[in-house]
């Protein structure tokens, strides 16, 4: 009986120190799949992305300090570029082709397209309730579609379907 409850005594504390253990590790800043197309047309010809990643991060706002969640859909993997940033404005400068989308910063969905190794670049802002439709709005998952067409004012036209977690949050 004995080494029965020294045993079980031995793997509790096993499991404990696993635990402390894994809550030191980071988290990485994984991607979430997402679906769909940006697209833009540049003076230098169509930019297309192919949305296979979304990214959700959150943290304060450059021109409110107000903590905000962001978007970041991409077709390439920058999960390790992601962790690597100590503060929001360094993400935006590791999304070479894609699309930057902020949440809570007021009444309209601020965005930004990059295409082209971020040569093109084009910034604009979209009414939520008419380019937004949410399954899930969390402070730790946002889900749901984005549609906008700014085509006709010679912005860009996206279409993507998103489920993305919180990957990283910055003091900065």
């Amino acid at each position: 009986m004995n080494n029965l409850c020294h045993s079980r005594r031995a793997m509790t504390a096993s499991a404990m120190a696993l635990l402390a253990v894994a809550a030191l590790v980071p988290v990485s800043a994984a991607a979430d799949p997402a679906s769909g197309t940006i697209n833009y047309q540049s003076k230098a010809g169509p930019i297309v992305v192919n949305v296979a990643n979304v990214y959700m991060i959150k943290g304060p706002d450059a021109a409110s300090g107000k903590t905000i969640r962001q978007l970041i859909f991409t077709s390439a993997d920058v999960s390790a570029k992601l962790q690597a940033c100590a503060s929001m404005a360094c993400v935006s400068g590791n999304v070479p082709e894609g699309m930057t989308v902020d949440f809570d910063a007021g009444p309209r969905l601020n965005y930004w397209v990059v295409g082209n190794g971020q040569k093109v670049q084009y910034s604009g802002a979209a009414k939520p309730e008419e380019a937004l439709k949410l399954t899930a709005d969390t402070a730790e998952r946002l889900a749901g579609t984005l549609a906008i067409d700014d085509g006709a004012m010679g912005g860009a036209k996206v279409n993507v379907k998103f489920d993305a977690t919180i990957v990283k949050q910055f003091s900065k």
